[in-house]
């Protein structure tokens, strides 16, 4: 590269960043990558639904703000691109297509970590995993992962569990329970359950029974 090629680089520089300014200002191109971007959040991808024949669109002196029309909800029948410097607004059609959903991770969640609503949202994926997948957050939140899983994993059923409430070794109250008494001792869980599982307890004397987890965490043991 000669001393003359390196004087006018910067130029041809100016030039790239200035063609790619206009790009973004024009309004079909600020609308497709506005769609591209925002793929899914609805439950629809979108694509814009221009006439053949079509008016010129007005360029713009700066960037463009383009958005959904205020209050509106999937699926959309167009977008608003708009230009500030110039005081004007178009309204786009689109065309909506529905689009597979499932619950992802938001983060990486570690085994045994209950799962709340910011570590987790709606997101499309493929259609092969359809089945698979949960859509409604009630499947979900509040239950604990059963394996390691990284952020963006497509959540399964199997993958999920009630939260351990009473856990290996840990102390807890057993609650005999018979007809028109209520007996309490102490004892030590000897595995891990959730609310409404059952649960081996070794008894004070000993001896080792069988109950239910209660919201509580005590263990419930019916007597005859």
């Amino acid at each position: 590269m000669n001393r003359h090629t390196l004087l006018l680089l910067p130029a041809w520089l100016l030039l790239a960043a200035s063609v790619l300014a206009a790009e973004v200002r024009l309004p079909e191109k600020a609308a497709a990558t506005f769609l591209q971007a925002h793929k899914g959040e609805d439950g629809y991808a979108y694509r814009l639904a221009l006439p053949r024949q079509k008016a010129p669109m007005p360029n713009c002196p700066q960037d463009l703000q383009v958005g959904w029309p205020a209050g509106s909800t999937g699926p959309r029948g167009y977008l608003e691109v708009s230009c500030a410097a110039s005081g004007w607004t178009l309204r786009l059609p689109v065309q909506a297509s529905e689009l597979p959903m499932a619950l992802v991770t938001t983060r990486l969640v570690r085994s045994g970590e209950v799962l709340q609503a910011a570590d987790v949202r709606l997101a499309a994926i493929n259609r092969n995993q359809v089945a698979q997948g949960l859509r409604d957050p009630q499947q979900v939140l509040g239950r604990m992962v059963t394996a390691t899983v990284p952020a963006g994993t497509v959540l399964q059923g199997g993958q999920l569990r009630v939260p351990y409430v009473v856990k290996m070794n840990q102390p807890v109250r057993l609650l005999a329970k018979g007809d028109g008494f209520v007996i309490g001792s102490d004892g030590t869980a000897l595995g891990n359950a959730g609310v409404g599982e059952r649960v081996n307890v070794r008894a004070g004397n000993g001896k080792v029974v069988s109950g239910v987890v209660e919201q509580d965490g005590s263990v419930s043991v019916l007597v005859p």
